[in-house]
């Protein structure tokens, strides 16, 4: 017969450190403490260790309240090499009563943020910006409307294209399909040259055109002029050709007969008519 032996139970463990044993140094008062140093909330006793700053858990608090041993380091931090606090055992004196201290937790809750809110930010300083290049084609002169010259940009197009040529024979880098900055600043002046001479075209055209459109009126009146005489001469030939005479007139409306003149051939007529249709009607339908 098998023998059942039973499972080992574990020993329930205490919720908080219980010790006899009290530190020498002098106790901690409650009331030289700030309401967000210290943590009253019932069960949840806290406060901040004076000696390594860390929150540490208080026993005791219906008896003899004590700091809970700990460590110098947080228990978030903990090393190899532990060291133990000198405040560990320490009596605390909770001489501040709950209601108060939830006041002034209340009250620091509510100013804190009114306070942050007067302080000045700090003022960063705005980078400077560098002035931008002035384009090619305002370095040429400008012609009488305010258009730059075309005469002036065309060398000034092929002095670019030289250059940049120049450069990505002579860089590495340029020469491999990379960019430097001297080649990238050399393209951008041979982009802004062709942009250039591309609106000096632009504008000539434009000039021109309105120059030909302002003489066109003048050159209409001139030809107007010279073709005058031979229009006045057809005006009066034709003024001499005589009228013919009108067609005649379409008879009146009481002239047109209404009636057959016949009246028995049109019955016949249409007497026969009727029979050829109904003849039709019947052979399409027999069929």
């Amino acid at each position: 017969m098998a023998t059942t032996t039973a499972e080992p139970t574990a020993r329930k463990r205490r919720r908080k450190t219980r010790t006899k044993n009290i530190s020498s140094l002098p106790a901690i008062l409650a009331s030289e403490l700030t309401a967000s140093q210290i943590d009253l909330t019932p069960g949840k006793e806290h406060t901040i260790c004076p000696t390594c700053k860390n929150w540490t858990p208080i026993t005791g608090v219906l008896g003899t309240p004590v700091l809970v041993p700990h460590h110098t380091t947080p228990h978030h931090g903990r090393t190899t090499t532990p060291r133990r606090c000198s405040s560990s055992n320490r009596r605390i004196n909770l001489n501040t009563e709950l209601d108060a201290w939830r006041a002034e937790l209340t009250e620091r809750t509510e100013v804190s943020p009114t306070v942050a809110s007067r302080r000045p930010t700090k003022v960063l300083p705005k980078p400077k910006t560098t002035a931008a290049p002035a384009p090619i084609y305002r370095l040429a002169d400008r012609g009488p409307q305010g258009t730059p010259a075309l005469h002036r940009l065309l060398p000034l197009l092929e002095r670019a294209r030289y250059a940049a040529a120049q450069h990505r024979a002579a860089c590495s880098l340029c020469r491999t399909g990379g960019r430097c900055d001297a080649g990238r600043a050399l393209e951008v002046r041979l982009a802004e040259t062709k942009a250039s001479c591309t609106i000096a075209r632009e504008q000539l055209k434009h000039q021109e055109r309105r120059q030909h459109t302002a003489a066109a009126p003048a050159k209409r009146q001139s030809q107007w002029a010279a073709v005058l005489p031979a229009v006045q001469d057809a005006d009066t030939r034709r003024a001499d050709v005589p009228v013919p005479p009108a067609r005649p007139e379409a008879p009146a409306q009481a002239d047109v007969p209404t009636e057959p003149e016949h009246l028995e051939a049109y019955d016949r007529r249409q007497a026969e008519l009727g029979k050829h249709a109904r003849r039709k009607t019947l052979a399409a339908l027999l069929a």
